[in-house]
């Protein structure tokens, strides 16, 4: 291949695969086996794989199972935790089928939120769970979002998935911008999401109908370069 390919196996089905040279550390999906892989920063014997399931100090982020339909449960029915939020509360059924539609979503699934659940490292109990959905073709940015069960909160368990998650953002897909967005009067979400280090970038007011009534919405942001400079901490490093 010329110069401005890079040349590599997929780290899945092993194929030879080439991308141009401007694919380097983005993500793309294997054209043999579909798998979704990171492109090299030059040519290599192998690319590299997605590195989930993450893991933090007390949590693992991790795809969901249908085997996670309880626990989720335990919180996804829980009307006051979805009371700023647009999502409606769900039921045993309700969860069921939603895990059933997960299990078909990949990273870049149009239009699909991709989840993690939140899995305590000490018991492997499920308290909530993270997404990720692209938001521009280029695959470039993303909004992020989390849902947290109420017993876990006010533990600095949502700070720890978010920091993770934006990690993976920026170090390991190398995601140029990353947004998140809620209900104004979501206190806890603002807190969240400005400790993770995210700026305000703005407020649309009574932008969205919500539960019977107009809301207004907050956005806020980071920049790879913002994120670059607020981290010292080693980047993810794929799996072997």
């Amino acid at each position: 291949m010329e110069d401005n390919f890079i040349d590599f196996k997929c780290p899945y089905c092993t194929e030879a695969v080439s991308f141009p040279a401007d694919s380097a550390g983005k993500i793309q999906e294997c054209p043999e086996c579909a798998e979704i892989h990171i492109v090299p920063q030059e040519s290599r014997e192998f690319g590299q794989k997605i590195p989930i399931p993450i893991t933090t100090p007390r949590l693992i982020l991790r795809r969901l199972t249908g085997a996670d339909w309880k626990e989720l449960l335990e919180f996804m029915s829980d009307e006051e935790l979805f009371r700023y939020l647009e999502a409606s509360p769900l039921d045993e059924e309700q969860v069921i089928q939603w895990l059933g539609r997960d299990e078909a979503v990949r990273l870049t699934t149009p239009g699909a939120p991709f989840c993690l659940a939140m899995q305590l490292q000490t018991g492997g109990k499920v308290i909530g769970y993270v997404s990720l959905s692209f938001i521009d073709g280029l695959r470039q940015q993303a909004g992020i979002d989390i849902v947290v069960s109420r017993v876990f909160q006010r533990q600095g368990l949502g700070t720890e998935a978010v920091n993770a998650l934006l990690s993976f953002c920026f170090d390991a897909i190398t995601l140029h911008r990353v947004i998140a967005s809620f209900d104004s009067r979501n206190v806890s979400a603002r807190r969240l999401f400005e400790k993770a280090g995210m700026r305000r970038e703005g407020e649309f007011l009574k932008d969205r109908f919500v539960n019977g009534e107009w809301v207004d919405t907050v956005w806020l942001a980071m920049l790879s370069e913002e994120y670059a400079k607020s981290r010292s901490s080693p980047p993810l490093r794929s799996p072997a």
